[in-house]
């Protein structure tokens, strides 16, 4: 189990906010010291939420106040596009428990303005949506248990360098306003 991902966000402010009201993760804990170099090279804040209460599962926010460190103001912190990736390559995804859970998670993302895409995988059903540097965020459950047939597969498909003959998954993308909009498949 990963206990912690820690990312810098380009306004820490806002993304507190968006992980606090919008994700509706906790703050639990604030590690504030010298930065690494000691009090020459500044300090910073690491800052955990709680993912789901009595989780043991954090993400983490860096409120940096490094010395000499200047943010360019082009600076783009995005986990994908900040590496010159599409946006939605890296992304974190957050496990809920079954799809009642997931609608619910659904419905208060909408409330907050959020655009939200919903796609139904082989094994899992998922939401996104972009926190406010442009990371792709996920809520998740497993739709059913992975078998040792989704092993030796996995398997299979690893030492697959032919190019992939099946189209990406259909989804739907719920708007803030109401309106939902087919999204097809990638054919």
């Amino acid at each position: 189990m990963i206990h912690h991902l820690a990312i810098t966000p380009k306004n820490f402010d806002v993304s507190h906010r968006f992980y606090t009201e919008v994700m509706g993760f906790e703050l639990v804990k604030i590690v504030k010291r010298q930065a690494m170099g000691g009090s020459k090279a500044g300090w910073t804040k690491h800052v955990f939420y709680e993912t789901a209460k009595g989780s043991g599962s954090y993400f983490v926010l860096w409120d940096l106040h490094l010395n000499g460190f200047e943010q360019d103001e082009d600076w783009d912190p995005s986990i994908s596009v900040g590496l010159g990736l599409p946006w939605w390559i890296n992304h974190v995804a957050f496990e809920v428990e079954g799809l009642d859970e997931l609608e619910a998670k659904k419905q208060h993302w909408l409330s907050h303005g959020q655009k939200v895409s919903e796609v139904v995988h082989e094994f899992i059903t998922s939401i996104y949506t972009r926190d406010p540097d442009g990371n792709m965020v996920e809520f998740t459950t497993n739709t059913r248990p992975l078998t040792d047939d989704d092993k030796a597969e996995a398997r299979e498909l690893l030492a697959d360098d032919e190019p992939a003959s099946m189209p990406d998954y259909p989804g739907v993308i719920y708007l803030p306003d109401g309106r939902i909009i087919e999204a097809p498949s990638s054919e």
